[in-house]
């Protein structure tokens, strides 16, 4: 019994640390899609797909560790018309 009432006293003092955390953790995905978002459409990848896949909640972090995986796996891309330096 005593036990519970520990784990009930435990946590009544801070009722705003679940959504805080849930909220900082949601605006750290987000700034890592930003990034994705940025390198995938220099490395002419599927923006939207891993944008999308990179803010879901659950899989967020395991598409961003994914998606640098395959970004460094790929072979470079070569411009068309490489620019001519004067």
């Amino acid at each position: 019994m005593s036990l519970v009432m520990y784990h009930a006293h435990m946590y009544h003092a801070l009722p705003f640390a679940g959504p805080v955390l849930m909220i900082a953790v949601w605006i750290v995905q987000l700034v890592i899609a930003f990034f994705i978002y940025r390198d995938a459409k220099e490395q002419k990848m599927l923006v939207p797909v891993w944008v999308i896949l990179a803010i879901l909640p659950m899989f967020g972090y395991l598409v961003d560790v994914l998606y640098l995986i395959i970004r460094e796996l790929r072979p470079a891309r070569k411009t068309v018309n490489p620019p001519v330096s004067p």
